[in-house]
């Protein structure tokens, strides 16, 4: 028995348990991804398309790498553009090493458990200095059922991706209000929410936001204000590359992705999402496609809390009372309780009411960290006995994790993802209703019927010209008109979206078979707008013939954007040096 006991306080003491636990547990919630086989999921299917489609656009040296040319019948769609591009960049290079995007998708989702992990646990020990709280809290993360359903059942790679980032905002945070090191982690949690997940930007920005204000006391300091603001600034600086498109198509209006109708974000619309408190309290391991449970264990944990409270250490106790509250908050928040009806219009951007589950799972873990090793130091006197029972709580984690992913263990056949990559790759002109559609401007989603008809060709479609050739090659087009009236419209065969850039030379020299200019050339770019049908479209003057080329190139501003991004590469680079040298003579005075 002796030798047991010493065994278990060797294993909880080691210097490395924790990661390793980590690590074991998040090879246990993976596994039943290997055998699934992901065309089988929708959701799964627009990121496999999208890890494709634009690593061939990569490659085909289109820069920016925003639209695909074979989706949407072969008009181009904006598969890279509304949502983050750290979810499909990674992905590609694993796309490049695996050979599939189907196990590319896989082994990426196995790290965002593994560093999601990783970065609570860092989080928690940064807070508390216990290796044992911060894996309890870690695995408490990594294993909640809401957690596993967004893995397998909903395959939200955004969202799942995002909750690397959460912990290092909140320990950034912390460290700022409590004048502590590394506070350059706030500035890299942001960076990586915003090109990660829109969504689980803004509900971060309001927990964080509601977590200063418990903290009020703290603000009152210059300095404090003057981290949180060059923190923020430096990572929307970095992220210049992504935000400049998004703001730039949301200014020309138009698009699916900002109609709140269509995307049902609607506060009203977010309250018929709401659950009932009975689902909280569900079984975790029943047949429910999306799974509201908190968990047992997180449940016996947070229960603990009325035992150990007064036990809480001082230091700790300020952080634990704010995440208990916040904890609280996030699941009034998926009640019908809520107050929905009164929210401000941009807080329907959640969609579903149950998706505050996943920031519970996170403030909870923390709560339940500090129950469960208060409640085996003060209440249990026995060194050995508390080790024992830190042990048992940690593998009884472990069990129920595993026993609730057993009911995802579906084998699939696995060649119908590398049969999906194959399809993909050689078809130039894909199926509309094969992909998701909310990236089309409102009125492309309105004339799907017009898109899948149409030929891949430009139509005149007011006025008179007449089209004598063309030649269209992915996201360049080359098209010869001529006898063409003052006003003309010619709708292009490309989806609209900004960044296309349009010249057209016009008296061309016909007998010199369109390819040499006469004397009499006008060179003019031309502006785009949007045809009725949601396609790219010109007005040409006057004349008796043109050459028009078509190119996408991305607009002046996303290029400004790409370059302050570099910039702010380098800025954050010099910040986090900085900050890193202000923490080294932290340490040296302590």
């Amino acid at each position: 028995m002796k030798k047991i006991n010493k065994l278990i306080q060797k294993v909880i003491h080691s210097k490395y348990i924790g990661y390793i636990i980590i690590f074991i547990l998040s090879s246990i919630i993976i596994a039943p991804i290997f055998s699934m086989d992901l065309t089988q999921n929708n959701e799964a299917k627009l990121h496999m398309a999208r890890i494709l489609s634009i690593d061939s656009v990569i490659k085909d040296s289109i820069f920016p790498p925003i639209i695909d040319y074979s989706h949407m019948n072969g008009f181009g769609y904006a598969l890279n553009l509304f949502y983050g591009p750290l979810t499909t960049y990674i992905p590609i290079i694993l796309l490049n090493i695996l050979g599939t995007s189907g196990l590319a998708l896989k082994v990426f989702t196995f790290f965002t458990v593994l560093l999601s992990g990783i970065t609570m646990y860092k989080f928690i020990f940064a807070v508390t200095k216990r290796k044992s709280m911060a894996t309890i809290g870690a695995i408490i993360y990594i294993s909640a059922p809401y957690k596993l359903s967004n893995i397998f059942s909903r395959n939200a790679v955004g969202e799942y991706t995002a909750f690397i980032f959460i912990p290092l905002v909140f320990e950034g945070l912390y460290n700022i209000i409590n004048n502590k090191k590394n506070c350059y982690l706030f500035c890299i949690g942001i960076i990586g929410l915003i090109l990660s997940h829109t969504i689980s930007t803004v509900y971060t920005a309001i927990f964080a936001f509601l977590y200063l204000l418990l903290n009020i006391e703290k603000l009152k300091y210059l300095k404090v204000w003057k981290s949180i603001i060059i923190n923020t600034l430096v990572a929307i600086v970095v992220c210049m590359f992504y935000i400049v498109p998004l703001l730039e198509h949301m200014h020309v209006g138009g698009y699916s992705i900002y109609d709140k109708s269509i995307m049902h974000t609607e506060p009203q619309e977010v309250f018929t999402t709401t659950i009932g408190f009975s689902d909280l309290f569900a079984s975790e391991f029943g047949n429910q496609e999306i799974r509201f449970s908190i968990g047992i264990m997180t449940l016996i944990l947070t229960l603990l809390g009325i035992f150990t409270y007064k036990k809480i250490k001082k230091e700790y106790k300020n952080i634990y009372l704010s995440f208990l509250f916040i904890a609280i908050i996030t699941i009034v928040m998926s009640s019908k309780i809520f107050p929905w009806f009164i929210m401000p219009s941009f807080m329907g951007v959640i969609q579903f009411a149950w998706r505050n589950l996943g920031f519970f799972s996170f403030f909870i873990s923390l709560v339940c960290a500090i129950n469960a090793v208060t409640f085996a130091e003060k209440v249990v006197n026995k060194e050995w006995i508390k080790d024992t029972l830190l042990f048992a709580v940690i593998i009884s984690i472990c069990v129920f994790c595993s026993l609730g992913v057993m009911r995802d263990w579906k084998f699939g056949d696995l060649n119908n993802e590398k049969t999906f990559d194959k399809n993909l790759t050689e078809n130039e002109r894909i199926y509309p209703y094969s992909i998701n559609r909310e990236y089309l401007p409102i009125k492309a989603l309105d004339n799907i019927d017009y898109m899948i008809k149409r030929e891949n060709k430009s139509y005149v479609i007011e006025g008179r010209a007449n089209i004598i050739g063309e030649e269209k090659n992915k996201l360049q087009d080359e098209l010869y008109v001529e006898n063409v009236t003052e006003g003309t419209v010619i709708e292009l065969p490309y989806i609209y979206y900004l960044g296309y850039e349009i010249n057209v030379i016009y008296d061309l020299d016909k007998e010199n078979d369109n390819t040499e200019i006469s004397n009499n050339e006008i060179t003019k770019q031309l502006d785009t707008f949007e045809s009725n049908n949601g396609f790219l479209s010109i007005r040409l003057d006057s004349c008796d013939s043109a050459k028009i080329t078509v190119e996408y190139k991305g607009t002046t501003l996303e290029k400004v954007g790409y370059i302050i991004s570099a910039v702010g590469i380098i800025v954050l680079a010099i910040f986090i040096y900085i900050e890193r040298r202000k923490g080294l003579l932290y340490e040296n005075q302590e």
